[in-house]
């Protein structure tokens, strides 16, 4: 059975080159738990992932978790990896988080899911495994401070509002669907209506009234305007627009 070590014990053997070998054995005790490539694929899979963990210097994620990993495969044949945070002990009470790379339906190559935003749509995606590192960094002083980060904030911001509108209130299914747009289904009609949201009512996306926005929690929030261009992803009757790439996972 794999002993589980904190983060930063992991990095100092993965220095040491305790996880280089590509036989199974290794590999397992490095924190594969499932996968469906090759086993002689998961060494390189491992060094490509390995980055975003090397990266990491938050304190209480370096000696308050331990990470596992999984290689994914959609329908469609196409892997991706990620790797999993999770806490050395106690309940997970919303600190548990993963990293996808090279997620084939993700916009960028790396995406950060938590559970404390919902497992339903990635917290944070970028290009670069700086960025992610910068993003972590910020996670994890809000997770040892038990502080909701900002996205969170947002969200209930958005919930707030929509339950003050009076055919919104039977509304189901929040999402978001890009930064700062939110999309909810409202079963009267059969269709999605879109919310925006904005720390600065001049910066807020297309589509964003200002002139109707309510202010909640230091958060503008306004409904779509319909006479301005869909949110991406969407038409304006809540149809989601194809992908080229993208299926299930099995």
């Amino acid at each position: 059975m794999r002993e589980e070590i904190s983060v930063r014990q992991w990095q100092e053997q993965f220095k040491a080159g305790f996880y280089d070998s590509p036989d199974i054995h290794t590999q397992c005790g490095a924190g594969w738990y499932d996968w469906f490539c090759q086993d002689k694929a998961l060494a390189g899979r491992l060094k490509k992932i390995a980055k975003v963990v090397m990266g990491i210097t938050s304190p209480f994620i370096l000696d308050n978790y331990y990470v596992w990993f999984k290689n994914n495969a959609l329908t469609t044949g196409q892997m991706y990896d990620d790797v999993r945070f999770e806490p050395l002990s106690g309940k997970r009470d919303g600190k548990y988080f993963l990293i996808t790379l090279d997620h084939p339906c993700q916009s960028g190559k790396w995406a950060l899911t938590t559970e404390r935003y919902g497992f339903g749509t990635p917290e944070f995606v970028c290009g670069n495994v700086r960025e992610m590192l910068r993003y972590i960094d910020k996670l994890g002083a809000e997770l040892e401070k038990e502080v909701p980060g900002p996205l969170i904030l947002e969200e209930k911001a958005v919930a707030e509002f929509i339950s003050s509108q009076p055919d919104l209130q039977h509304a189901a299914f929040l999402h978001r669907i890009s930064e700062h747009t939110y999309s909810v289904f409202t079963p009267k009609e059969n269709r999605k209506e879109f919310i925006h949201a904005a720390l600065n009512p001049d910066a807020a996306p297309v589509g964003f009234q200002k002139g109707q926005a309510v202010q909640i929690n230091g958060i503008y929030v306004s409904r779509h305007n319909h006479e301005a261009v869909a949110p991406p992803d969407f038409d304006h009757n809540g149809k989601k627009t194809p992908k080229k790439r993208g299926g299930k996972e099995r």
